[in-house]
């Protein structure tokens, strides 16, 4: 039997027993230095400016810089893979969003592994969707596009902010439960496809809230429909596609925060502290809530069950719907 090298392992050990100091040292002091927070869209959008309003509030507990990065591209793919394949030291992180449980079911051939590749570290907020049709169509409610649409097959034109994008999903999950047949028309983005609908190119979309509440309260677009489940504060007055008997055409968007898998334990729970503390701060919530957010600071395993869950449905609705990427 060959002996150990006691030498050896005695080496290790003083070696091993040195290192775990260091890391718990470096634990303690994080951060130490400006964080990154990288948005995987252009300037602008809803989740861009949710993550701007979280992150001033949440640099302010942490003591230093998050610098808010957009990194675009293929429907949010470039900027999710930059994350994922970053040095897991804490200083750089997901500003994520419902593209991260859409994407797996869209491209066969996945740059990462969401399950694998990244972790959830904090929710944002949850924000629902909204039917708004042009002023010019006459119809004031789902029973009247539903009716509108099926009498006249394929003539309405429903935008979105390109194949794949959550405004086609949000309105294929719409058509689908309601029977419907529009002409899908993609655009290059949310701004464009919400604006095609302003100026009757198209007649419907599906955009999220904080998108177009000016748009709506300025009459330039009608709301119809809700797509949570309770009505929201900012547009009281229009029903839920619950309550118009339509459950299967809800869809509530997120936004929120992973890490690259393997980022400390001790650094990720220190971020979702700081989320927390900053979603708790009256002036915060005041702001996200009149964007038409829903704030919800639950944990970073509840956040992981919801991405869970929601990649799972929606590998059955693009599957159902046909949807696939440009």
């Amino acid at each position: 039997m060959t002996r150990p090298n006691f030498a050896l392992v005695t080496r290790w050990c003083f070696v091993l027993l040195t290192l775990f100091p260091i890391t718990g040292a470096i634990a303690q002091n994080y951060p130490n230095r400006p964080v990154r927070w990288v948005v995987p869209y252009p300037p602008g959008g809803t989740t861009d400016v949710i993550a701007r309003n979280v992150a001033q509030a949440t640099s302010e507990k942490l003591g230093v810089a998050i610098v808010v990065e957009n990194k675009a591209g293929a429907g949010g793919l470039i900027g999710m893979d930059a994350v994922a394949k970053a040095t897991a030291d804490g200083y750089t992180f997901l500003v994520s969003d419902a593209s991260l449980a859409t994407a797996p079911s869209l491209y066969k051939k996945m740059p990462f592994d969401p399950a694998k590749d990244l972790e959830a570290v904090a929710l944002f907020v949850t924000v629902p969707h909204v039917i708004v049709v042009n002023p010019s169509l006459p119809v004031t409610n789902v029973a009247e596009l539903v009716a509108l649409s099926k009498k006249q097959p394929g003539k309405l034109n429903f935008s979105s902010g390109g194949l794949g994008s959550p405004l086609q999903l949000a309105g294929e999950v719409f058509r689908v439960a309601t029977g419907v047949e529009w002409t899908h028309v993609p655009y290059k983005g949310a701004g464009p496809a919400i604006l095609a609908v302003v100026s009757d190119e198209a007649q419907v979309a599906a955009p999220s809230v904080p998108a177009v509440l000016g748009q709506i309260s300025g009459g330039k677009l009608r709301a119809i429909a809700v797509t949570s489940e309770k009505r929201i504060p900012n547009l009281r007055d229009v029903p839920t596609v619950f309550e118009l008997g339509y459950p299967k055409a809800a869809m509530t968007g997120w936004v929120g925060l992973h890490a690259p898998a393997g980022t400390p334990q001790q650094m990720s729970a220190r971020m979702h502290a700081a989320v927390a503390q900053a979603l708790a701060s009256p002036a915060l919530q005041t702001r996200l809530l009149e964007q038409g957010a829903t704030l919800d600071a639950g944990s970073a395993e509840a956040y992981a069950k919801m991405v869970a869950s929601e990649i799972a449905r929606w590998r059955v609705i693009v599957q159902a719907a046909g949807i696939t990427p440009e």
